[in-house]
């Protein structure tokens, strides 16, 4: 066996652990219990009994002493006190030591606990087959299933031995499920009694479900949260029990289900017979010093706002800002809820590292202690990489600069500045092997204010709890490509809020933008003016420009950021208009030329919905479908659309058979730049309406330094025109509709290694509506990559999933 543990089959008896699966179960699915098993098979090659990665963790360990990397803990440790001493009297020369030690003691200990380079980094602990675990996971499963209301189940496993390998198949018999019947609650206090009653269409426990032993648990979380939420500062989910009785001797029991009834018991805490709600006494909130620094370096500021008391140390904040981040007050009864979402908002700011609060109980009164550690002022971040969108050719750099100032005018406003370059180079828009290349540098600067800076001050307090926003922003665009060099100006003033975790408005009156295309290539320009020949207006949105609109932006997102994927979907509507304030106040126009010369103006409106849904279908596999359409009507002088407002179809996030922005409209053939060179450039293809749909089956396929998976997708869509003016093929037409919907099938390669997500999707044309034709059979395998071809493989690289 190639590259496996020293310790093999042969030498010691003992299996490396196989893949477990699972036979007889009909309700509960395989990943759920899948999920009860922690040991996971060793990884390997191509599927093969060769495990090189047990290999390399096994020559590190002929070179590991732990007893040296424990030493170097304590090292490290001794020098830190030691040089901690030395400057104990220097408040900022303590921080910079403690965040350089804190680094240092985390790589040595990381070092203890996983081994050398070759164990942690490059290598994978043998994982082998050991028949009491088996035992243990058969009991986890049986627990499970009874927990699940299958209290007659059963779990057997047998044993396979293949290629040294033991893989183990579980046989589950789910037997009869257990159904709730009659629930009842019982309380002794009357007020207690009540807010239950009032609140049972909340109730997790619901009569004719099957028994869910999560659902118990999950019910007293619900009656402990609603006490709490009404001042029952003392109440908890031990003071929830359960009696549920004898399935055998139900008469209602039949050959089906099995039928139980549950009495909820909702008892008193011990100290207290006869509790009232708790009244919050006071509420401190204290700024402690840097981390890891003593208090004693420092003065402290004491403020009173709202009934609060502030102390500050260090580090000043306005009191009336924190005012409204702080929904604890005295005065008011206390509030679970009250007090997460103090601790939430005050999170959101990004000034603090952490926050923590307690509370000090007199009778029923309580008195409120938060202490918040503030993250550093100014904050330099910088990185560097590649930006390839097509595989072939070389690669382009890209370099990004952001300086941050925290806490700007001690009211948590937050300040920003982003430099950004880069180059795109995207071979098999030029022929003869030639590269496409785009560069771009942009500047970008923006304060955020943590509210809505708004006049109506009612409006700011209801709003706070709702993580409002107000950023203003100025910014500088540049971006030169082959066809044309073009620079923005913006200016943007927006709001946003979060109503809840999972929804985010954001509302923008103010985005201003001068456009100014400097450079356009001659062949350029003659395409441009061979397309206003034929009705098309393009060549106006590359004139100098000026577009102001107001936008409204709302996102609904179920999916977890963290953790596995879950059934969940994904919703984006974006609402734009252009020109708005042109309609309202007509003589700007002429003062805005007054300072900024001859300009085009835009009046347009704009709508954009994208729609994703995803569907779990194991441990590692999930279905994603997804609806993105989108939509442009332009009603100003010469109905002309600013050429950034425009849809485009094609590309790594778009129909991926189709090189970027280059489909279509309708059923149009490319448009081609002829040179005065041997290559030919083809333009991008702008259109006024946009639909397209993506259907995506993602799994795993191996493991190696990091997750391999894989991805089977189908894409269709296209752009049309909506111009009267424009060439009939350009147009929507219900007769030719279905004809022009152009679709796309192939597979991807993605390398998830946790911190980034590489990925690579190869694409191919199933119908062009350009010739009208199925092209799939066109493919030719001696010419996968041959753009000259009917059809080809189009490569995309990327970096995250395309949605």
């Amino acid at each position: 066996m190639t590259g496996c543990a020293r310790k093999t089959s042969t030498s010691t008896g003992q299996y490396f652990l196989g893949t477990s699966t699972f036979k007889g179960n009909k309700v509960i699915s395989d990943s759920d219990l899948d999920a009860l098993i922690p040991q996971r098979p060793n990884s390997r090659f191509l599927s093969l009994p060769i495990f090189p990665k047990v290999g390399i963790y096994q020559f590190g360990e002929l070179f590991y002493k732990k007893e040296e990397k424990q030493r170097k803990v304590i090292e490290v440790t001794q020098n830190y006190q030691k040089e901690s001493r030395l400057h104990e009297n220097n408040v900022r020369q303590l921080e910079k030591i403690q965040r350089r030690y804190a680094k240092k003691l985390a790589r040595a200990q990381k070092r203890v606990d996983e081994g050398n380079f070759w164990m942690r980094v490059l290598g994978e602990a043998p994982v082998y087959y050991i028949r009491s675990e088996v035992v243990k996971n058969a009991e986890k499963m049986q627990k499970y299933l009874y927990n699940n209301g299958f209290f007659q189940s059963s779990v057997t496993f047998k044993n396979d031995t293949t290629f040294k390998r033991i893989q183990v198949k579980y046989f589950i018999d789910e037997n009869r499920p257990t159904i709730l019947d009659n629930i009842n609650y019982q309380v002794r206090n009357q007020m207690i009694d009540s807010l239950l009653k009032s609140s049972s269409k909340d109730a997790v426990l619901i009569s004719k479900k099957r028994y869910d032993g999560d659902a118990f648990e999950e019910e007293r979380v619900r009656i402990e949260t609603l006490l709490r939420n009404q001042g029952y500062f003392g109440f908890s989910r031990q003071n929830v029990s359960f009696l549920i009785n004898d399935t055998i001797t139900k008469p209602k029991t039949d050959s089906i289900f099995r039928t139980v009834d549950v009495n909820v018991n909702v008892s008193l805490p011990a100290k207290e017979k006869n509790p009232v709600p708790y009244t919050i006494e006071s509420v401190r909130f204290e700024v402690l010093p840097p981390a890891g620094l003593p208090d004693s370096l420092f003065k402290k500021d004491t403020v009173y706002s709202q009934g609060i008391q502030y102390i500050f140390a260090d580090k000043k904040f306005a009191p009336r800002i924190l005012d409204t981040k702080i929904v604890v007050r005295p005065g008011q009864l206390y509030s679970q809820k009250n007090e997460r979402d103090t601790q939430r908002q005050l999170s959101l700011t990004d000034q603090f590292r952490f926050v923590n609060y307690s509370f000090d109980s007199t009778g029923h009164n309580l008195k409120v202690h938060y202490q918040a550690v503030p993250l550093e002022k100014y904050q330099v971040s910088a990185d560097v990489g590649l930006n390839v969108i097509q595989l072939q050719g070389a690669p382009g750099p890209f370099a990004n600069l952001s300086y941050k100032i925290r806490n700007v005018f001690n009211g948590l406003e937050n300040f920003e500045a982003n430099l950004r370059g880069g180059i795109e180079l995207v071979p098999g828009f030029v022929e003869n092997n030639g590269i496409y290349r785009s560069q771009e540098i942009g500047l970008n600067t923006s304060l955020t204010f943590p509210r809505l800076l708004i006049p109506v001050h009612s409006f700011q307090r209801k709003s706070a709890l709702y993580n409002p926003r107000t950023q203003i922003g100025l910014g500088y665009n540049y971006v030169e490509r082959p066809e044309y060099t073009r620079t923005n100006v913006k200016v943007a003033m927006s709001y946003s809020w979060q109503p809840t975790a999972k929804t985010l408005w954001t509302l923008s009156f103010i985005d201003l933008n001068i456009l100014n295309t400097t450079k356009k290539s001659t062949d350029f320009q003659i395409l441009l003016d061979t397309l206003f020949d034929q009705g098309n207006n393009l060549k106006y949105s590359f004139q100098p420009s000026f577009v102001s609109d107001v936008n409204l932006t709302f996102v609904h997102n179920t999916n977890s950021i963290i953790g596995p994927q879950k059934n969940a979907h994904y919703l984006r509507v974006a609402l734009e208009s252009g020109g708005t304030t042109l309609n309202i106040l007509p003589g700007q126009q002429r003062w805005i030329q007054d300072i900024f010369g001859e300009l085009q103006f835009y009046k347009y409106l704009r709508a954009n919905i994208d729609y994703r849904r995803y569907w779990p279908t194991g441990r590692r596999s999930s279905f994603i479908a997804r609806v993105n359409s989108g939509a442009i009507y332009s009603y100003g002088s010469g109905n002309v659309t600013p050429y950034e407002k425009y849809f485009f179809a094609g590309g790594s996030n778009s129909l991926r058979a189709w090189l970027p922005r280059r489909l279509g409209p309708g059923s149009a053939a490319p448009r081609v730049i002829s040179s005065s060179t041997s290559s030919n450039l083809t333009f991008e293809a702008p259109g006024d309406l946009l639909l397209e749909g993506n259907l995506e089956w993602r799994g795993h396929l191996a493991k190696f330094f990091g997750d391999i998976n894989y991805a089977l997708f189908i894409d269709a869509g296209n752009v049309w025109s909506l111009s009267k003016s424009a060439p009939e093929a350009q147009k929507l037409k219900p007769d030719t509709f279905l004809k022009e919907i152009a679709v796309g099938t192939g597979f991807g390669i993605r390398y998830d290694l946790s911190f980034f997500i590489l990925r690579f999707d190869f694409g191919t044309k199933i119908y062009d509506p350009y010739t009208n034709k199925f092209v799939l059979d066109k493919l030719e395998f001696n010419k996968l990559f041959n753009r000259r071809q009917e059809n080809f493989l189009n490569v995309n690289l990327g970096v995250g999933y395309p949605f």
